[in-house]
């Protein structure tokens, strides 16, 4: 199975800097961040997706329809490629990288009742899993930056202190092979 994993496109959180732990707060895409889509979905328009994943949050909906314009999947949505819960909703994204960062283990701290990159890495190995056993053969999937990372570190076999050197930028996009 081709996988093509992408980040959302900037959102009005992404320009203040804040964390967004809930699928239901007001976080969109920005002007800016539907050029990138756009960008995106013209750069994947040769690639035939039997099916189209997103995470519960509206910014990757918003991505996924737009890139999914020529290509017409189906669209199903998955919790567990949902955001990674910060506990800093609302709050600098700075702040919980740097709190995140200068603990002695940055992938098993939880700060303020979120959960660990040890968590989310869960979440993502039984997506995985259940992905591999799906019948398509090319498949995108919209989802968030550090989930994005997880999902490549996973299918990868990576280090666990590789996570930050990936890249996931808003509309970027890779490709898994699964």
């Amino acid at each position: 199975m081709r996988v093509y994993v992408a980040r959302h496109a900037e959102t009005n959180y992404n320009v203040l800097g804040l964390c967004n732990d809930n699928p239901k707060i007001n976080v969109y895409l920005t002007e800016k961040g539907i050029k990138q889509a756009e960008l995106l979905r013209d750069s994947l328009k040769e690639v035939n997706f039997d099916l189209v994943i997103t995470s519960e949050f509206p910014r990757t909906k918003q991505t996924a329809l737009i890139v999914n314009k020529y290509h017409k999947a189906p669209i199903i949505e998955d919790a567990r490629i949902n955001d990674i819960i910060t506990g800093f909703e609302g709050k600098p994204v700075e702040d919980y990288r740097r709190i995140r960062n200068a603990d002695k283990n940055f992938w098993t701290v939880r700060l303020n009742g979120g959960e660990s990159f040890e968590d989310a890495e869960l979440r993502v190995k039984a997506f995985l899993g259940d992905l591999k056993s799906r019948p398509e053969k090319t498949v995108l999937v919209v989802t968030h930056q550090a989930i994005a990372r997880l999902l490549y570190l996973v299918a990868n076999n990576l280090p666990h202190d590789m996570v930050n050197d990936i890249e996931a930028g808003n509309a970027h996009a890779y490709q898994l092979e699964l």
